[in-house]
């Protein structure tokens, strides 16, 4: 049975939720732009921000430090970015790889030097936003496309390129999305077939580079729809691999959905995120990650902009349990998670006729019940969440402010409690969908 969270905003008792601090870096020729692509924290609350930057004519892969206070560090990049991760390494080190032709590899130490880079590995990297994870022993694991094989492309710590695993299912239009590394030592790397047909693809390598299963998804007929398609991945204590997607469903719209699949192949369930007016209508996937008891927890997208929304599943089952309304509207861009459970949501909201877009956010805590909330829409075209000990920390590319559009690393606390001055909770009472769902 599905209960909903149905909460009441109290404007009276409603404190503004305002970063700790706020750590700028501008490059200073004009014109300019930085877009966030992904921000990491280390252990002692360092930041390290990935920018989409572009100035003198010229795209950059940027990795930029922050101090544990937002004091700007240093930056490193390099021209000719295209698609990008960074993730920092066991030894403190932060691996970037990028595609410029190649796929680029380049690990920079605490102070920003180049401990060591490498571009002879062919193929396309994933079409998501996790293109590197880091392997159970510390290698760097890397999904692409190479003609029609899924490949993982490996390098050890210090650089040495070891032998790619790969996977194919014959001739066939491919796209990579996703990566996550297994605890012990392979991988799961998940994507799409052929865009019209193959729906998507979810291959399990041991750490011996083997297959362990192949899975495909195909929907109601295998349509992806492009980008609306891409699937992320998560692995639960137990080993099994929960995947979550939208394709195309018998009335041509995307339709949210998740899956399960045992350590052997063995698809436990398959359950859709139905729209709450109709079943045929859209539903996305805004983000994805999974609770500790191994429960799914589904940003959706409605199509509709309206409330940020969270979805629990039930992970042993797969019947959805709880829906959590924010009380701000957008359209989800990401879902980050924290150590103790919390969630954060990050979005966008059209502010103005000309298409400018800002940046909206919404906490829950795991059940998932709204938190706080923060409206930054006219500082803010785009941002990137990370959750840890220190709490958020988002790295957005400003939208109004300046001469142009610069980087900004912001970090919020994670730990107030949920039900204080951002909203009341009134009970679980059911909502009417036509009024409180889909706006």
């Amino acid at each position: 049975m599905l209960l909903w969270s149905c909460c009441l905003v109290a404007a009276s008792a409603r404190a503004q939720w305002v970063p700790a601090w706020i750590g700028e870096w501008q490059y200073q020729p004009f014109p300019r732009s930085a877009a966030p692509a992904g921000v990491r924290v280390a252990g002692d609350g360092r930041s390290f921000a990935l920018l989409d930057a572009a100035h003198d004519g010229q795209g950059h892969a940027a990795i930029a430090r922050f101090e544990s206070d937002g004091a700007f560090a240093w930056l490193r990049e390099r021209a000719g970015s295209f698609r990008m991760d960074a993730r920092l390494m066991q030894d403190g080190r932060i691996a970037v790889v990028d595609q410029f032709g190649d796929v680029r590899v380049r690990v920079y130490d605490a102070d920003g030097g180049i401990a060591w880079e490498d571009h002879s590995h062919a193929g396309l990297l994933a079409a998501g936003p996790r293109r590197l994870a880091i392997g159970a022993h510390g290698d760097l694991l890397i999904p692409a496309i190479d003609g029609e094989d899924f490949v993982v492309i490996r390098y050890t710590p210090d650089g040495l390129a070891l032998s790619a695993w790969r996977w194919s299912p014959g001739p066939e239009d491919l796209q990579v999305d996703d990566i996550i590394a297994t605890p012990d030592g392979g991988a799961v790397v998940a994507g799409g077939g052929h865009p019209l047909s193959g729906g998507v693809l979810v291959i399990r390598f041991d750490a011996a580079g083997r297959v362990m299963f192949h899975d495909r998804e195909l929907g109601d007929h295998g349509t992806t729809q492009g980008l609306q398609g891409l699937v992320s991945v998560e692995i639960d204590a137990g080993g099994d691999v929960i995947a979550a997607s939208a394709l195309e469903n018998a009335s041509g719209a995307s339709q949210a959905q998740l899956w399960k699949i045992g350590p052997d192949g063995t698809r436990r369930w398959t359950r859709t995120l139905e729209h709450p007016v109709h079943p045929s209508m859209v539903v996305l996937v805004g983000g994805f990650a999974l609770a500790a008891n191994g429960d799914a927890l589904v940003a959706t997208d409605l199509g509709d902009y309206g409330a940020l929304r969270v979805v629990r599943v039930e992970g042993q089952t797969g019947e959805p349990l709880r829906i959590g309304l924010a009380p701000i509207e957008g359209m989800p861009t990401g879902l980050a998670q924290a150590p103790n459970g919390r969630l954060l949501v990050t979005g966008i909201q059209f502010i103005d006729s000309q298409g400018h877009v800002g940046v909206r956010v919404a906490e829950f805590d795991a059940r998932p019940e709204p938190c706080r909330v923060a409206d930054l829409d006219t500082r803010y075209f785009s941002a990137v969440a990370a959750g840890s000990a220190h709490g958020w920390t988002l790295a957005a590319g400003t939208l109004l402010e300046g001469i142009s559009n610069d980087a900004h690393v912001l970090r919020y606390d994670a730990d107030r409690p949920c039900a204080g001055d951002a909203l009341f909770i009134d009970g679980f009472e059911r909502p009417d969908p036509e009024r409180d769902w889909p706006r």
